[in-house]
Order: C-alpha cells, then structure tokens, then sequence
C-alpha cells in the first residue's frame, strides 16, 4: 500500500513540475513553512538563492 502512496506521489509531484512548472508543489510547500513559522515563532523564511559568484578582488 506504501508504495502504491509513494508513486502516486511521485507522478502527482513529476505532473506539477512538467505541467505547471511546480506551482501548485510551491504553493503547498510555502503553506506547510508558514504553519511551522507560526508553531516555532520567529523562524525566517527562506532567503532567495544566494549569488555563487565570487567577490571581487581588492587591488591594494
């Protein structure tokens, strides 16, 4: 029964990435962060993806 749960998961999440880009995922994954932010109190969302580059470099 699991695993019948775990694909029928698996093509749900693998529809919405394909399909709708991974809206409606987003959207239940950013309501299940907020209850969890309102139970723990104060815990900060997710900041937007942090800039890999490197610094520039200082010439002293």
């Amino acid at each position: 029964m699991f695993r019948i749960l775990l694909v029928l998961v698996v093509i749900a999440l693998g529809y919405d990435a394909i399909v709708h880009r991974g809206a409606y995922t987003r959207s239940v994954w950013y309501r299940l962060l907020d209850s969890t932010e309102q139970l723990v109190g104060g815990t900060p969302r997710p900041a937007t993806p942090v800039n890999n580059e490197a610094p520039p470099e200082r010439r002293d």
